[in-house]
C-alpha cells in the first residue's frame, strides 16, 4: 500500500441537530481521530469551505497532507472523489527546473517537464546572482519571481498534457540547493557564500502554496540543507541512492556548477562540496554550451580521424560538458595531448594555432552549424583542468579524512544531469572519476527529483530526510591546508600517480601500440 503524503478521506457524517450540537469543525476531526490521531485544520482552510458543508448534506471528502507527526486538512470538497489524489515532485536547479506529476493513489509518475531556470538571465553562475541581489531586496523579490513563475509555467504545462487540474494536487515537494531553496522564499543567500558561510536556515517546513502565490489548495515542502554547498538536492538524492541504509562504502557525487559530494553507509556520512563552475556545462569555451541541439555530446577519434555526435543529429553549434569529456579523453588516449593536457602539434591536422595558441578543430566551418570552425582551445582544456582536478581534490580529501582508499568504494553513484549523459570510460580516463571496476558505477540521473517523488509516495521519508541532515559530517575544504598540493597534483591526465589509474595507463599504453 502506497503511504503518500497526500491521502483523501470520503466521510458520511451525521449532520448536527436533534440535540447534536458538535460544531461543524469538531464534527470532521473527531470522525478522523480514531484512524489519524489529532488531525488540524488552518483557519484560513476551513474559513474557505464551512460554509458549504451543508449544501452537500455532509458527504464529503477531505484531502490530508502528513507532516511528519501530524495530518492537516487542505481541502475539504463535495462527495467522494478520493479517485483524483495527485502531487508534484520537482527539482530547482540552478540551470534547469524539472518538475513530475505523481499519482498519489498508485505511486505513478505521469507526466514530467522541464525548461531552463529563468534565473539564468540574473547570471549562468550563482554567484553572479547572489551579487546581483546584495543589499536589493526589490532585486531578490525578481528572483524569487523567476523561480514562481517557473513553477507556475510547469504545473500548467502537466495540466496540458495529463488534464489533471491543479486543484487535484495537495502537496508540492521540492528539492534544492540551498541557494535556491533561499531564493524560493524570497531569502538573502549572501551569508552563505560569505562569511559567516551559513545559510538563513536549513529546514524551513511546510508552506501554504497560497503564501508562494501557487495556484493550487496544499503545501509547499522543501528538503532541509546540511550547508552552504549541500543542499537539499543532495538530501533528496540521498533518499533515491538510498546510500545511507546500506552496509557497504559508497561514494555520491554530484557534479555540476557545484561539486557536492558524500562518502559513507549506514554507519556514518561525510560530505564534501565546493564550486565546480561552468566548465562542466561548457562554459569555459567560446564555443561552449549548453546541452540542447546541436551540442556535440560524444566523441570519438578512431586511426587518427574525430568523428562526432550532436544532440538532435543536427549539425554542431558548440560543445557541452560530456562533448568535452570525451574530446580530452580521446585526444589523450590518440596522442594529440600530453598528460599535461598540452597539445602535440603534427599529431594531426585539426591541431591548428589561432589566435597565438593551439586549438583543435572538432569541427571544419563547412561541417558546423554556423558556418565557422569549432575550436576547443588550450586555454580551455587548462580551465577544464583546474575544474576536474578541483572535483578530483574532494574525492581524496573525503577518502583521506575518513581513513579509506579508494578501492574500498564498492558503489559510485553519479547524481545529475551532468554524470548522467557522462561516458563513465572518458570520465575515468581524464580523472574525473576514481578508477574503479565500471559494474560499481550507478547512474542516478536526477537524483534530486527522484528522491522528492520518493518522498511524495512514502510520507515516512520525511523523518528521514529532516534527521539525516544530523548524520552528515561536513568536512570545510577551507581547513583542508593540502588543499592546494592535491590539487596541483590533480592537474594531469589523469593524474600524476599514475598507480590511482591503471586501467587509464593500460588504454594509454594499447592505443600507442595499435598506432605503430
Amino acid at each position: 500500500m502506497i503511504k503518500s503524503m497526500s491521502k483523501k478521506i470520503y466521510m458520511e457524517l451525521t449532520p448536527p441537530g436533534d440535540g447534536d450540537f458538535v460544531a461543524d469543525k469538531d464534527r470532521i476531526l473527531r470522525a478522523l481521530k480514531a484512524d489519524f490521531g489529532d488531525v488540524v485544520i488552518s483557519q484560513d482552510t476551513f474559513r474557505r469551505h464551512y460554509m458549504s458543508l451543508r449544501d452537500f448534506d455532509w458527504k464529503l471528502t477531505v484531502t490530508m497532507i502528513m507532516k511528519g507527526h501530524e495530518w492537516e486538512i487542505v481541502r475539504i470538497e463535495p462527495g467522494d472523489t478520493t479517485a483524483v489524489n495527485y502531487g508534484y515532485a520537482v527539482d530547482i536547479g540552478s540551470t534547469t527546473i524539472n518538475m513530475q506529476l505523481v499519482d498519489l493513489n498508485n505511486g505513478k509518475v505521469l507526466a514530467e517537464e522541464g525548461l531552463f531556470n529563468a534565473q539564468i538571465k540574473y547570471g549562468d553562475e550563482i554567484l553572479s546572482r547572489i551579487f546581483y541581489v546584495k543589499d536589493y531586496p526589490e532585486r531578490l523579490a525578481e528572483l524569487q519571481k523567476c523561480t514562481l513563475d517557473n513553477l507556475r509555467e510547469l504545473v500548467e504545462r502537466l495540466h496540458q498534457k495529463t488534464g489533471v487540474s491543479k486543484s487535484d494536487c495537495g502537496i508540492m515537494v521540492i528539492a534544492g540547493n540551498t541557494t535556491m531553496t533561499h531564493f524560493l522564499l524570497g531569502y538573502d543567500p549572501w551569508h552563505i557564500f560569505h562569511v559567516p558561510y551559513a545559510p538563513a536556515f536549513n529546514s524551513c517546513g511546510f508552506i501554504p502554496a497560497k503564501e508562494l502565490d501557487l495556484d493550487f489548495p496544499g503545501l509547499v515542502y522543501c528538503f532541509p540543507s546540511v550547508a552552504n554547498y549541500v543542499g537539499g538536492d543532495i538530501v533528496s538524492g540521498l533518499l533515491a541512492s538510498e546510500l545511507y541504509r546500506k552496509e557497504e562504502l559508497a561514494l555520491f557525487m554530484d557534479i555540476g556548477t557545484n561539486g557536492e559530494m558524500i562518502l559513507g553507509n549506514n554507519e556514518f556520512l561525510v560530505s564534501a562540496a565546493g564550486a565546480a563552475g561552468p566548465a562542466l556545462e561548457g562554459g569555459i569555451s567560446k564555443q561552449g554550451m549548453q546541452a540542447k541541439p546541436g551540442a556535440v555530446d560524444t566523441v570519438k577519434i578512431e586511426n587518427n580521424e574525430l568523428h562526432l555526435t550532436t544532440i538532435g543529429n543536427t549539425k554542431p553549434l558548440g560543445i557541452c560538458g560530456s562533448g568535452i569529456v570525451d574530446l580530452l579523453a580521446e585526444m589523450l588516449l590518440e596522442g594529440w595531448i600530453d598528460s599535461a593536457g598540452a597539445f602535440v602539434p603534427g599529431k594531426s591536422e585539426r591541431i591548428v594555432e589561432r589566435e597565438g595558441e593551439y586549438a583543435v578543430v572538432y569541427a571544419w566551418d563547412y561541417e558546423s552549424g554556423s558556418g565557422e570552425e569549432l575550436i576547443f582551445t588550450q586555454n580551455d582544456i587548462f580551465s577544464y583542468m583546474d575544474t576536474k582536478a578541483a572535483a578530483n581534490t574532494m574525492v581524496s580529501y573525503l577518502l583521506e579524512a575518513s581513513g579509506v582508499g579508494a578501492g574500498d568504494i564498492q558503489r559510485l553513484y553519479l547524481v545529475g544531469a551532468f554524470g548522467a549523459h557522462l561516458n563513465i570510460e572518458s570520465a575515468v580516463t581524464i580523472g574525473l572519476y576514481p578508477d574503479l571496476p565500471r559494474d560499481r558505477f550507478v547512474i542516478l540521473g536526477n537524483g534530486s527529483l527522484k528522491g522528492a517523488s520518493m518522498l511524495l509516495t512514502d510520507a515516512e521519508l520525511y523523518n528521514t530526510a529532516e534527521s539525516i541532515i544530523e548524520r552528515i559530517y561536513y568536512l570545510s575544504l577551507g581547513d583542508a591546508t593540502d588543499f592546494l598540493t592535491k590539487m596541483y597534483a590533480a592537474k594531469f591526465l589523469p593524474h600524476t600517480d599514475l598507480t590511482l589509474y591503471p586501467s587509464v595507463t593500460e588504454r594509454i599504453k594499447q592505443r600507442a601500440l595499435a598506432r605503430r
